[in-house]
């Protein structure tokens, strides 16, 4: 009898061990993938910052004449709102001939090149502060170089995410040259041999390790001993880094977030201390019940009550770990949607002249011409771009509705597989028979192309490394085929469906697995390796165009998933306005970004229809006054005014001019403007003529509907 209670004590004590062990290693997991999450995040918002400041120099470079060329650049210059400082072209021997805004640069290292004849430097000036200056050569020898402050760049969208008490992010590029850090005199030396020379005396074999791997490209996790720089006395200390890469031109660049290992790990054992806690009082409890079990052996009826007890506190225990977990969780969702809400608006901003004057470029080249094909692509890749951002936005506060549209399938999914041809490895080929011809249903392109994607790749995964084959077949059939085949009731609403059947001769899945494909975060992967969202997702997308998703499965044999999507009846939509309607329209256009300014009133020129421009209320009031405007379109954002409340500041004083409101997302306050009659529609960023035109076409149609 006196071994049991020791014999419970032990049992419990290495309980208490595997459950600590348990619960330090999932929290740890936790927190480094939310610091992977940072990093990724970092590291894709510098890849689209530096293609943007690529892409601003490569249409400056195209500026041949002198006086032409110090007025855009002026121009270009102060209707900037990012970073940039300075342009000024350089001879061959790097001599500078012409500056805009008269910098003086010194001392350039060179970082790294890129696409069409780029490349990246990292200069200063006399008093120390970097700059990034990306060069690009001219066609008579001349180089035209943008400055980049870098420094600004990197203390207003990097410096300020905090990372435990001394956690920092830093930036490299594939060489191990330091471009960002927190440490000034580190800017411009190498990771090793720069801080060698600083600090000779210290141990660097751990970091040495960790730099080496993250320069092969890539991301992940690493943990390792270096010093806290910021710190004069130098302690060596352990670090957790999370880092990925940003591509860029022909290199990439290394976006490492960096924390004391302590900052996560000290918590965590806080934490458990707490629970330790819990857990002597239950030890205590149990050898109490140990003691009252040897008494009363011969009472069957009080054991089986005290065995029902532990079972119970048992089940309270697990459902706290699920809540943690679920916490945990949450947090990393509300990082991510903070994160991604305050770009959204600036991507909406960039893509608004990109669309732009591919439409305008489409008007003035023939149809059969290659670069009206070219710039078709343009304006299409734009408009994928624009579901993207609007996806994106889902993550943030700002919930709103994806727009849906007319798709014609034979086209989306011959685009969509050319995406896989792009990801799949050498080993796996790819079979298609695209059996559709005008087909189109109503939809997102984006999310159709995500569905296709994801069991795509899931079949790359389940054929692994040795020989495979993934074939797609699509094709219209009857509803009954659907009814036949899905064996389920079907609404009589659509009489035809598109069946895409995507197939592949992987390892398969048991009929267990097959059940629980479409649960959210269940995952055949190893840990770290998969969400367990991709099917789930994919099955919600589906279900929300109105189709249906299933699997076949066997082991060993490989996996077949049908999708079936209803068929769009659809007519020639006419055009939005008559000669007559284009002549007598006139429209007005207040936003405070020169660029969609200038595109619109280029593209509304095309059209013969008027348009005038201003970029405050002040000028926006004198313009009302003045033009007249049969078309007010106003920014839901205008420098320091909300155009909603200018709307409804105005209402009662032009009451039958149609006003149009440009917002990066639909929000609560706009919905409820439109409802109560302060603005007649909105129209979601990017914009473009055409879209403008039919918001205002409905506006027309709606009121001579109420006037009837």
């Amino acid at each position: 009898m006196a071994l049991l209670p020791a014999a419970v004590i032990i049992f419990l004590l290495i309980a208490a061990v595997e459950v600590w062990k348990e619960y330090r290693d999932t929290l740890m997991e936790n927190q480094e993938e939310q610091l992977l999450i940072v990093s990724g995040t970092l590291a894709r918002d510098m890849e689209v910052s530096m293609l943007e400041y690529q892409d601003n120099l490569e249409f400056l470079s195209l500026i041949e004449e002198q006086g032409d060329r110090e007025i855009y650049f002026t121009d270009f210059i102060r209707t900037q709102s990012s970073f940039v400082s300075d342009l000024f072209l350089e001879n061959e021997n790097g001599e500078v001939m012409e500056r805009t805004m008269g910098m003086e640069l010194m001392d350039p290292v060179y970082i790294s090149s890129a696409d069409e004849g780029m490349s990246f430097w990292q200069y200063e000036n006399s008093e120390g502060h970097k700059y990034l200056v990306i060069k690009k050569e001219l066609q008579h020898g001349e180089i035209l170089c943008l400055a980049i402050d870098e420094e600004a760049y990197y203390e207003k969208l990097i410096s300020d995410i905090h990372l435990g008490t001394n956690g920092y992010v830093m930036v490299k590029n594939a060489e191990g040259l330091i471009l960002m850090h927190p440490e000034k005199e580190q800017w411009g030396i190498k990771v090793i041999e720069g801080r060698k020379n600083m600090y000779p005396d210290l141990d660097y074999s751990s970091l040495q390790k960790m730099v080496d791997e993250q320069l092969k490209g890539g991301s992940g996790i690493s943990v390792y001993y270096s010093y806290w720089w910021s710190n004069p006395d130098l302690p060596k200390v352990k670090k957790i880094s999370a880092y990925d890469s940003s591509k860029i031109g022909e290199s990439f660049w290394v976006i490492s977030a960096v924390i004391d290992y302590d900052d996560l790990y000290i918590p965590i054992q806080k934490g458990y201390r707490k629970m330790a806690v819990i857990f002597v009082g239950i030890l205590g409890m149990s050898v109490f019940l140990a003691f009252w079990i040897g008494k009363l052996l011969v009472d069957s009826k009080k054991a089986s009550v005290e065995i029902s007890y532990l079972k119970n506190l048992n089940s309270t225990l697990e459902q706290m770990h699920r809540s943690e977990e679920t916490i945990a969780h949450q947090q990393r969702l509300q990082t991510m949607g903070t994160m991604t809400g305050g770009i959204v608006h600036e991507f909406n901003n960039f893509l608004t002249p990109i669309m732009g004057y591919a439409e305008l470029l489409m008007l003035e080249l023939p149809e059969d011409s290659e670069e009206y094909d070219e710039a078709r692509e343009i304006y299409e890749a734009s408009e994928k771009a624009k579901d993207v951002v609007r996806q994106i936005s889902l993550l943030s506060r700002k919930n709103v509705e994806t727009v849906y549209k007319s798709i014609p399938m034979g086209k989306t999914l011959t685009r969509a597989l050319k995406m896989v041809e792009s990801v799949r490895p050498s080993q796996v080929h790819l079979e298609s028979s695209i059996e559709l011809e005008d087909e189109c249903i109503l939809g997102n392109t984006t999310q159709i192309n995500q569905v296709l994607l994801n069991i795509c790749v899931n079949a790359i995964h389940a054929i692994g490394r040795k020989e495979g084959l993934i074939q797609v077949r699509a094709a219209c059939v009857d509803q009954s085929v659907l009814s036949q085949e899905a064996a389920i009731d079907i609404s009589d609403m659509w009489k035809h469906y598109i069946k895409i059947d995507v197939e592949d001769n992987g390892c398969g899945m048991s009929q267990d697995t097959l059940r629980k494909i479409f649960d959210p975060f269940f995952t055949t992967k190893a840990g770290g390796e998969g969400t367990g969202l991709g099917l789930s997702l994919a099955e919600q997308i589906i279900v929300s165009h109105k189709g249906y998703i299933y699997a076949e499965s066997e082991l060993g044999k490989g996996s077949i998933f049908h999708i079936f999507l209803p068929v769009l009846e659809q007519k020639e939509l006419p055009e939005l306005f008559g000669e007559q309607d284009r002549n007598d329209i006139r429209i007005l256009v207040a936003d405070d970004n020169a660029k969609i300014l200038q595109l619109l009133k280029k593209n509304f020129s095309k059209l013969d229809i008027s348009i005038v421009t201003c970029m405050n209320t002040a000028e926006l009031k004198q313009m009302l006054e003045k033009e007249r405007p049969d078309v007010l379109v106003i920014d839901e954002t205008i420098q320091d005014s909300n155009g909603i409340d200018f709307c409804m500041s105005i209402k009662g004083k032009y009451p039958e001019m149609i006003k149009l409101v440009m917002a990066d997302c639909v929000t609560r306050e706009t919905a409820e403007a439109k409802q109560r009659g302060i603005i007649d529609d909105y129209v979601e960023k990017p914009v473009s003529e055409t879209v403008i035109l039919s918001a205002v076409r409905q506006c027309i149609s709606n009121e001579m509907q109420h006037d009837n």
